[in-house]
């Protein structure tokens, strides 16, 4: 089972919004747990906490993504998170499945975390107009990606909130890893993105 709170949800939304017409990418983070019960734990459940957006337009593996997961990396162990999911757009419009370069970061992410979840954007449900999902879910099982969309909850509030922040034109706010590279006082944390969620009354 996993889960995503409104922060991640939200993050990853304005993501999209952002680029509507290219593809993009990122990661989602949970808490790290340590015990080995919780290690066995979080192998049937992940709870997306946050999420990091990475790159618009070029997504392959590139020194960039290698000093943005080292950069996420040191800010997660700082916070007692962990890379715990990768989301990915393909630029196609109708394309909703796994590519080369979606398989190949997964596998970095996999190194870390085994038991990462690979989220898949759909296009055609960005908009939110049908749900309160724009993705499919993924988890690595026998050598294979399985959909696991039955397993995974995303709260009432996430696509309010979602929307409520595109109308603030939030969206052109929103700084990914790219933007950051552009010029260093662009934060990639997005702390503005909470502050934002605070003000929604609801």
């Amino acid at each position: 089972m996993s889960e995503i709170n409104t922060l991640a949800f939200v993050k990853m939304f304005l993501h999209l919004a952002k680029y509507p017409e290219l593809a993009v990418n990122g990661v989602l983070l949970s808490t790290r747990t340590d015990s080995t019960k919780d290690e066995v734990d979080s192998a049937s459940y992940l709870n997306f906490v946050d999420c990091i957006p990475l790159f618009h337009g070029v997504l392959s593996l590139s020194p960039m993504l290698e000093i943005a997961l080292s950069q996420i990396d040191a800010y997660c162990s700082t916070r007692n998170l962990t890379i715990a999911g990768y989301y990915h757009a393909n630029e196609n419009f109708s394309d909703t499945n796994p590519n080369l370069t979606a398989a190949r970061i997964m596998e970095k992410v996999r190194e870390n975390n085994p038991n990462a979840a690979l989220i898949m954007i759909d296009n055609t449900l960005v908009d939110l107009d049908d749900g309160s999902r724009f993705y499919n879910v993924f988890l690595w099982n026998d050598k294979a990606w399985k959909n696991t969309n039955d397993s995974h909850i995303v709260g009432d509030e996430s696509r309010l909130c979602a929307l409520s922040l595109l109308k603030r034109n939030q969206h052109r706010q929103l700084v990914d890893f790219d933007n950051h590279l552009d010029s260093i006082s662009n934060d990639w944390r997005n702390p503005h993105i909470q502050n934002e969620l605070q003000s929604i009354p609801f």
